[in-house]
């Protein structure tokens, strides 16, 4: 590989033949004759390879050079000429950094190779260095603390991160067993484990008092260390801190959100942990609950959560389509099943085939489906109207009710038997009265939905507004919320919901009020005409600065002007 060679000696003859050699071997020369020539140019270029002349200016001056070149430039190789060897003087120059030692007279082979082993061993020790600073950059810039031993277990390394764990510095070299850490010594087990083994040792989620006694959440990994022959030297512990990532795992276990199911409510969690245990289960699943409160959100998170996600997901609303048409919407049917049946078509029953089925409002259908259904369930075939062939089907079917079940099945409305069928396991929705907790959550996701659909922005509710939704009893549930935000952001003419944004029926209904008990009257300290002043007369801003509504503003007015 060419580098760039310096050549200092004051006989001419000497530089020529040395430059002449390297230059046919493309590299490039730069010469002096003198000490002080040749630090001028040591100061100006990182040089590969210098050749010094031991008795440069007529005495020992290339030794003084070579002390102060390789101070300069400690990468660069430096080769000694003499044409009176002698061991001593070869012994100082080896000394003071050296890197080979040449005899006058020499011929260009011996100029070359010397030449080529210089820059080759150059090149690796750069290689080595750069290798150990990327490491020790690594070891810097990762949070994972890192602690390395050899095989008698005494400490030979550790990053910053292990500071963290109780080691410092000062502790290199020592026996980890003699270790003072502070801790309860895991990682140091682990090491002695790996070390007496050979074999990786890993500790998850363990305890670890560091730095400030603080306990933390670990885990530890050991792993043995070798040599370039394969000789173990010792072990290196990675100890990574899992403490955000245990606390975040256990909030999580509050879910504030399921799927597309929006809420953190202990009833909420209850029910997520059973859509879970019941993902992969074929067992036909019942899901009960007053209409408006995510049956079918609830069905798709069974659906999502199971082996089946990834076939089809059909969904029917059972109270949507008369008897007729219900039943070939289920089953399909045959050309000329009926009037209109002009060619054969698939029921929602087929195209569900390896996936999931979800019918909505099954408390809804007819007697007469009741038993169509009820031999689907048992023998897991179908017959298309207007055909006797059956057809063989592999559907998980999830139903949902808002209806009493139970309660029409006492009156002989459903029947009892495809009931047992349909409740084999039952979930419950929670209605949003039980969850008032989970309001905030359902408002923000339904702000950011009308925000992306009107190009607007909503940020929030007002305190009023959000007190009128705590005091709600919400027969309607989350759709009777949806639709309640969509009408305020439609009439909306700022970021903030305000009571004035919402529609008037909501205050008519008894006990849904938009003001707390507080707020129904003016207090005896508000001064309504002072704050009107201040205002410039703007009702809107006065209403504002006292943080209730205008239409609240306007009582109070009316109820302080009141003879």
């Amino acid at each position: 590989m060419p580098g760039r060679i310096l050549i200092v000696d004051d006989e001419i003859p000497v530089t020529r033949l040395i430059s002449t050699v390297l230059g046919n071997d493309g590299h490039q020369t730069d010469v002096a004759h003198s000490c002080h020539d040749a630090l001028t140019l040591i100061g100006q270029y990182p040089y590969d390879v210098i050749f010094i002349d031991i008795k440069l200016d007529r005495d020992q001056g290339g030794l003084a050079l070579l002390k102060t070149a390789t101070a300069i430039t400690p990468t660069s190789r430096v080769i000694m000429m003499t044409g009176y060897p002698d061991v001593a003087t070869a012994t100082e120059a080896v000394r003071y950094g050296a890197f080979d030692y040449l005899c006058k007279p020499f011929d260009s082979l011996q100029i070359s190779s010397i030449t080529r082993h210089a820059i080759e061993n150059r090149r690796l020790q750069l290689e080595r260095e750069q290798f150990r600073a990327n490491l020790e950059a690594i070891n810097r810039s990762i949070s994972d603390a890192i602690i390395m031993v050899d095989q008698r277990l005494q400490l030979q390394h550790l990053n910053d991160a292990a500071l963290q764990c109780g080691y410092n510095p000062a502790q290199l070299g020592q026996p980890l067993d003699q270790l003072s850490t502070g801790c309860l010594g895991s990682c140091r087990m682990a090491l002695a484990e790996t070390v007496r083994t050979g074999q990786r040792h890993e500790l998850k989620r363990i305890e670890c008092r560091g730095t400030g006694n603080r306990t933390r959440i670990v885990s530890v990994i050991a792993t043995p260390t070798t040599s370039e022959d394969g000789a173990r030297t010792g072990a290196v512990a990675v100890i990574r801190d899992e403490t955000r990532l245990d606390d975040l795992e256990r909030q999580l276990q509050q879910r504030s959100r399921f799927h597309t199911i929006i809420g953190h409510a202990p009833v909420m969690q209850q029910l997520y942990t059973r859509i879970e245990a019941l993902a992969d289960v074929t067992s036909t699943v019942l899901i009960c609950g007053e209409s408006g409160t995510g049956k079918e959100l609830v069905a798709q998170a069974l659906h999502e959560c199971g082996a089946r996600k990834q076939k089809p997901f059909i969904k029917l609303n059972c109270s949507a389509l008369p008897e007729g048409l219900l039943e070939s919407e289920l089953f399909g049917h045959v050309r000329g099943a009926f009037t209109g049946a002009i060619k054969d078509k698939m029921g929602r029953f087929q195209k569900a085939h390896g996936g999931t089925i979800f019918l909505d409002e099954i408390g809804d259908i007819s007697p007469s489906l009741q038993i169509r259904l009820l031999r689907v369930l048992q023998e897991r075939e179908i017959e298309r109207v207007g055909d006797t062939t059956p057809i063989k089907i592999d559907v998980r079917v999830i139903a949902a009710t808002h209806r009493n079940l139970p309660e029409k099945v006492r009156r002989g409305e459903f029947r009892q038997d495809l009931y047992y069928r349909l409740n084999v396991v039952r979930l419950e929705v929670p209605p949003l009265r039980e969850r008032l907790e989970d309001l905030p959550l359902l408002v923000e996701h339904f702000l950011h939905k009308f925000s992306h659909k009107f190009n607007r922005t909503f940020s929030s509710l007002s305190e009023d507004v959000l007190s009128a939704l705590r005091n709600h009893s919400w027969p309607g549930n989350i759709r009777e919320l949806e639709h309640l935000i969509e009408h305020a952001c439609i009439l909306s003419h700022s970021s903030i919901i305000t009571s004035d944004d919402l529609p008037t029926e909501f205050f008519n209904t008894i006990g849904h009020r938009t003001e707390t008990s507080h707020a129904q009257q003016p207090h005896a300290t508000v001064d309504l005409q002072e704050t009107l002043r201040r205002t410039q007369g703007n009702r809107t801003e006065a209403a504002k600065l006292l943080g209730i509504s205008r239409r609240t503003f306007y009582r109070w007015l009316e109820q302080q002007t009141e003879p």
